[in-house]
């Protein structure tokens, strides 16, 4: 049986690119960026590789 294409939320909480490196806070999904609502951290798609 083939594996899911995408992961569990538990799998995803785990991601530590899913939260901010400044104040720990989990980053919210924008279209192609992750953002922090906290601190305004975020990163972009070109970032993430």
């Amino acid at each position: 049986m083939p594996e899911p294409e995408h992961q569990t939320t538990a799998e995803q909480e785990q991601e530590p690119i899913l939260y901010c490196p400044v104040c720990s806070t989990r980053l919210s999904e924008r279209k192609c960026k992750l953002v922090c609502e906290t601190c305004g951290y975020y990163l972009s798609c070109s970032d993430y590789y």
